[in-house]
């Protein structure tokens, strides 16, 4: 990715190299050579491969997953924003102080998730993938929590 211009944000992130930040329905991703070795979601129990952003559009925050996004099948497939960083959840802990923003659309491709009007983003530390039924941790990214600075994407 080549970087245009940098803009800086109030609400952006510990770096994953693929992070987006999206306001007033413009896009943008964090520069890729900010963490140039960093996958934009962790691997708990399974691979997930894609990216993810976040974005601001009439009103409503949205996390989408990137079309390249893709993950093993399971039952009961859920996503959930977590008030607990991705790397200090297991699957004993994944279910605790979290809220769900809707089952797993698919394994595989680009999905939205809109996040409900009631919650504050800077509440939650991570979006997780999580078996419900199994208390399985799939994995899933830490959210944006400082500023930093953010290219726009083409």
């Amino acid at each position: 990715m080549i970087s245009r211009s940098i803009l800086s944000l109030t609400l952006s992130a510990v770096m994953l190299g693929g992070f987006t930040m999206a306001t007033a329905n413009q896009t943008y991703e964090a520069s890729a050579a900010s963490a140039p070795s960093a996958s934009p979601f962790v691997k708990k129990r399974y691979s997930i491969k894609g990216g993810w952003s976040l974005v601001e559009a009439d009103g409503q925050t949205q996390i989408h997953f990137s079309e390249g996004f893709k993950t093993k099948g399971g039952p009961d497939l859920k996503v959930f924003l977590s008030k607990t960083p991705i790397d200090e959840l297991d699957s004993k802990t994944a279910a605790s102080d979290t809220k769900s923003i809707g089952v797993l659309k698919s394994k595989s491709g680009g999905q939205i998730y809109t996040v409900p009007g009631d919650i504050d983003l800077l509440d939650y530390k991570s979006v997780i993938i999580h078996c419900e039924a199994f208390s399985v941790l799939w994995g899933g990214f830490d959210l944006p929590v400082q500023t930093t600075q953010l290219t726009p994407k083409p």
